[in-house]
């Protein structure tokens, strides 16, 4: 337990019924009496209501930093559920400052710009930019992007993007910078977080090459035209054994192509893009992050043991990065989830918990998982993107 004049971070959850009460025991939980720096809430759908973002804010006293998502599922050392998770940080040390961008006030390179903006305003010897991005907004690579116009190489970016329990139906934000509360829907929150001590990342997928690679002759954004110079649907479809009936049928292409990924070859290794669309007429597939022309791509095949690990092997990586870890924020890819089922998806959870005790640690199951410093380039998925700070 850390003392009064220490830093520390701590992680409440609750799974009550009623989301104006789950939010206040969570976050009384998290808060453990002493006043926070910061809040980070994660709340599946059915609890992201005005109604729970008021009692989050109240029960820590009414005038506090906070941001936080809709998920498509939330996991602490307790286990994995369908609620509220608060993780709060505070003690001396520990500044911040956050910005929201609503939905569609500006392009998604510039909310990235205004949700680094926070780093104006904070003054210390290590700082992160915490991002809460917006999954069904189109790229948001250039999210990261323009953040990353502000933040430089020096300052790492961390983050994951807002879920809505693959349903589609669009996502939640809560906000506050203080007295005032928002619950917004589909946005992009920033919070740069500063502190005497170093912050750590640990990124982990468990997925590997196979086959040849191939280039990307033609693409736009997401979207692929041509691979090796043919229509990058006829390829697709050939290499991984997909029907061509798959490609006019938009929902069996879909949960077909989401745990057939390409990895997008980088200096430290390869960054995951899902597959998400076909386009029958013009042979294209459409990604949900950059796939840009002259890149070298492969398929990607599960290893199912690595992918079972990855949750553990991120947080650990992150924590072991930093001397004293306090507490580890955790993003985890929804379709990671789908892809392990629910046996496999409850070891990884237990292993994370095993691997990393007993620091505190919360996170969710994420529509896109943001990291980027020195070795890793900003959108990922399929991927665990872990977050330690001491």
């Amino acid at each position: 337990m850390n003392g009064p004049e220490e830093r520390w971070f701590g992680v409440g959850r609750s799974l009550l019924a009623d989301p104006a009460e789950a939010g206040a025991q969570a976050c009384r939980e998290a808060l453990g009496g002493r006043p926070a720096t910061l809040l980070i809430v994660f709340a599946s759908p059915s609890h992201s209501t005005p109604e729970m973002a008021a009692a989050v804010h109240a029960a820590a006293g009414g005038d506090v930093l906070m941001i936080g998502c809709s998920t498509s599922g939330e996991f602490t050392t307790d286990g994995r559920g369908a609620g509220v998770v608060v993780n709060a940080l505070g003690g001396p040390g520990f500044t911040a400052s956050v910005r929201a961008v609503p939905h569609r006030s500006m392009d998604l390179y510039e909310a990235g710009v205004a949700a680094a903006g926070g780093l104006d305003d904070v003054d210390a010897e290590h700082r992160v930019v915490l991002l809460l991005g917006d999954g069904r907004s189109g790229d948001q690579q250039e999210m990261v992007r323009g953040a990353y116009s502000v933040a430089g190489a020096q300052v790492p970016l961390v983050g994951g993007c807002a879920g809505d329990d693959m349903t589609q139906t669009g996502t939640w934000h809560f906000f506050s910078s203080g007295r005032d509360l928002k619950v917004l829907s589909n946005a992009v929150l920033g919070a740069t977080l500063g502190s005497p001590s170093p912050f750590g990342i640990g990124i982990a997928h468990g997925w590997h090459k196979t086959g040849e690679p191939m280039v990307v002759t033609r693409s736009e954004g997401g979207k692929i035209y041509e691979l090796d110079g043919e229509p990058a649907l006829d390829v697709y479809l050939r290499r991984t054994g997909g029907a061509p009936e798959l490609a006019g049928d938009p929902g069996a292409f879909l949960n077909f192509a989401t745990v057939r990924p390409l990895g997008l070859a980088r200096r430290t290794g390869e960054d995951i893009r899902i597959i998400f669309e076909a386009d029958a007429a013009e042979r294209s597939i459409s990604g949900l992050a950059d796939n840009p022309e002259g890149a070298l791509v492969w398929f990607m095949e599960a290893d199912p043991e690595r992918i079972v690990d990855a949750t553990a092997d991120a947080a650990v990586a992150a924590a072991e990065a930093v001397p004293d870890p306090l507490g580890v924020l955790v993003f985890d890819c929804c379709v990671r989830a789908l892809a392990l089922g629910d046996d496999r998806a409850e070891q990884a959870t237990e292993r994370l918990r095993d691997a990393v005790k007993p620091i505190p640690y919360g996170g969710f199951y994420s529509n896109g998982e943001i990291a980027r410093e020195p070795n890793a380039k900003g959108m990922h998925h399929l991927t665990v993107v872990a977050l330690a700070v001491s």
